[in-house]
């Protein structure tokens, strides 16, 4: 799998509870007890306590930085019986290696509707009268910006093009992520993020790109943008949502009018969910604990249906209902896409041709 998504990836108060039981992770599992492999900072502390207290069951708590830490320890197996947030980007590969166990669905009380932009996740996750995994929070990917640099060009980036405009060159950041960067390339030019990369003027518009782009990283984007030495970047909406609460009057954001691409983090398990693991699951799929989840974290529940009055209301400007409507959940590619991908991305993007 190409590096999509990998390494996109609470409460203002409570991160000391957080630490606390996630110091348990030093400690051997002991019977009965929850073992969970997570993103740092990822979920409401309060929640975590919540569960507890309404279950007995204790949880230990493995933190880590990035999705491609979890992927790699999901990997490297071993991990006995737990639950694990994966990327979506890392599930195709997961479930081809049997590194995931499939969930019953009878064992799953609460179920997503099937509404779009959720539905064909779905239909890849479900398999006859199993799921391979339970997506929990979800995110975009954006275009995030410094004010002063685009007031004085008297206009600010709405979508896409914004990337080939002349007076942005050598000013911006691109995610070193194949998917996004060919996927929104795609996206420019009227296509599917999930279109196969065939169209005959992609190669050259990935060129003007790769000669625009300053740099690109996963992990290390927004440090240029507050240092001044960038002035646009493509991220994820999880690391660009605390910099605009930081410093909304320096940097603004947007996803993009003609639609994005939607990533899912999902809930796998190491091995048959056992009842402490089917519990955490049905958790977080209560309704109640996805509506606290989306309002108290920078990764809203694909449960929410209401978009109008949880997700719209706080990301605005980052996502109007139209562009939201206009944007993708990410798909497993076919061996031919993956292979031409590879292939552009090593030879535009890392050899420079």
């Amino acid at each position: 799998m190409p590096t999509t998504l990998m390494q996109r990836r609470q409460f203002c108060q409570g991160l000391f509870a957080l630490g606390a039981i996630a110091l348990r992770g030093c400690q051997a599992a002991t019977a009965g007890e929850l073992t969970v492999y997570l993103l740092r900072k990822s979920l409401p502390p309060q929640l975590i306590q919540r569960f507890q207290q309404q279950w007995r069951i204790p949880v230990r708590l493995h933190l880590e930085d990035t999705p491609q830490a979890l992927a790699n320890l999901l990997a490297a197996g071993n991990l006995g019986s737990a639950v694990l947030s994966l990327g979506d980007g890392w599930l195709a590969q997961a479930i081809r290696r049997q590194q995931i166990a499939p969930i019953p669905k009878g064992w799953l009380p609460n179920r997503l509707d099937g509404a779009d932009p959720w539905r064909s996740l779905l239909q890849f996750l479900s398999k006859g009268d199993v799921l391979w995994g339970l997506p929990y929070r979800w995110g975009a990917t954006v275009l995030v910006y410094r004010r002063d640099f685009f007031a004085d060009l008297g206009w600010e980036p709405r979508d896409w093009e914004a990337l080939w405009h002349p007076a942005v060159q050598g000013h911006y950041s691109l995610l070193s992520s194949s998917r996004e960067v060919i996927g929104l390339t795609l996206k420019s030019l009227g296509l599917s993020y999930n279109a196969p990369p065939t169209h005959p003027q992609l190669r050259e518009r990935l060129s003007q790109l790769r000669r625009g782009c300053r740099f690109f990283s996963s992990d290390a984007y927004l440090q240029p943008l507050m240092l001044g030495a960038t002035q646009l970047a493509v991220g994820w909406s999880t690391d660009v949502l605390p910099l605009l609460k930081q410093d909304p009057q320096t940097y603004a954001a947007v996803l993009p009018s003609s639609g994005t691409a939607l990533w899912t983090d999902l809930w796998v398990c190491t091995q048959e969910p056992d009842r402490a693991a089917l519990n955490w699951l049905n958790y977080w799929w209560q309704p109640e604990v996805a509506e606290q989840l989306s309002r108290f974290s920078d990764a809203p529940s694909p449960l929410v249906a209401d978009l109008t009055t949880t997700l719209f209301h706080r990301y605005i400007p980052l996502a109007t209902p139209s562009a939201f409507a206009r944007s993708e959940v990410l798909l497993p590619l076919d061996g031919a896409s993956q292979k031409r991908y590879d292939n552009l991305w090593q030879e535009i993007f890392l050899s420079g041709s």
